[in-house]
């Protein structure tokens, strides 16, 4: 296809307290690819929002590399518009190969299934379960590994609202995993099977007080919590009519879940609790990646054309 393609995808908050490595909710706060036809070989890269000035501008950008999977990127240019903070644990990485891939798909003309290009991105991911929120939309179980993982939304809500902490500080995920336990004690293995079905069952049927009893992980958030002073001190002093806090995704960003009436209240409480951290109050997006194609007017810029949901 030799069209302009613009590609949102959103973030993401993965484990959901007890669903570790394997639970996530897409959330509204969309990153933006756009991909535009360049002189013959060319391969032109601009990164404008959060990530200017530090992310690649070449062929070894994580939504390029999954864009490779699918279409050659020579004679292209892409133009990143970012929006999902880095190292929060909000999914900023599965965003950008989520987008890469529909982008791919589109420009490619081939039709994949989302759990076809769940497969091919997750190598390059790490893990399936901000991807498949992040390409499925809603809130998302994940399962597998590798080039065999697969996924299922099973819900396009939850049953409380999410209110986003954003400390200033990052997170390398792969620093943070570095800290989780080797083995766990048989009780303590039960205890977080036994949340981690609690969640889903909640989820499944929009039970805010089963979703709130089940935000009690034993498998990742103990272990983390050094990390994440934000979720120490939410934990000691919960915010005034929430109903939990959990981690997000390896951290330092915290969820904290209230009653839709009360989100008000609670986010303001976070923001003069936590005046350096940003406060985002979002609802969860009930649409994964999807792309609109556009025609490139002669200055370059975009022009709305057909909208294309991500590949059925």
């Amino acid at each position: 296809m030799n069209g302009a393609v613009a590609v949102s995808a959103p973030a993401s908050t993965a484990n959901l307290g007890p669903g570790f490595d394997c639970a996530a909710a897409a959330l509204d706060l969309w990153n933006e690819l756009h991909v535009m036809p360049a002189g013959d070989g060319e391969l032109l890269v601009s990164v404008e929002g959060e990530g200017e000035g530090e992310l690649p501008r070449g062929s070894d950008h994580l939504a390029l590399r999954a864009f490779a999977l699918l279409a050659p990127l020579s004679g292209r240019s892409f133009r990143f518009l970012n929006r999902i903070p880095l190292e929060r644990g909000l999914g900023s990485s599965s965003a950008s190969v989520a987008a890469g891939l529909v982008a791919g798909c589109i420009c490619s003309g081939r039709e994949l299934s989302l759990d076809q290009l769940l497969a091919l991105g997750t190598p390059l991911e790490g893990h399936a379960d901000n991807l498949a929120a992040a390409l499925r939309g809603g809130v998302c179980l994940s399962w597998g590994g590798g080039s065999q993982a697969r996924s299922v939304q099973i819900a396009t809500r939850l049953p409380l609202s999410a209110i986003v902490v954003v400390p200033p500080v990052r997170v390398n995920t792969s620093q943070s995993r570095a800290r989780l336990p080797e083995f766990l004690r048989h009780e303590e293995a039960a205890a977080a099977s036994s949340a981690a079905a609690l969640l889903a069952a909640s989820i499944s049927v929009g039970d805010a007080e089963l979703f709130a009893a089940a935000l009690h992980d034993r498998l990742h958030e103990p272990f983390r919590i050094a990390d994440a002073p934000v979720l120490e001190a939410l934990r000691a002093h919960p915010a005034a009519a929430s109903s939990g806090a959990t981690l997000s995704g390896s951290g330092p960003s915290v969820i904290v879940w209230a009653q839709e009436q009360a989100v008000a209240a609670v986010a303001e409480e976070l923001r003069v609790r936590f005046p350096e951290s940003r406060v985002l109050p979002l609802a969860v997006a009930a649409c994964g990646a999807h792309a609109v194609q556009s025609a490139a007017d002669p200055e370059g810029q975009l022009s709305s054309s057909t909208t294309l949901g991500a590949p059925a």
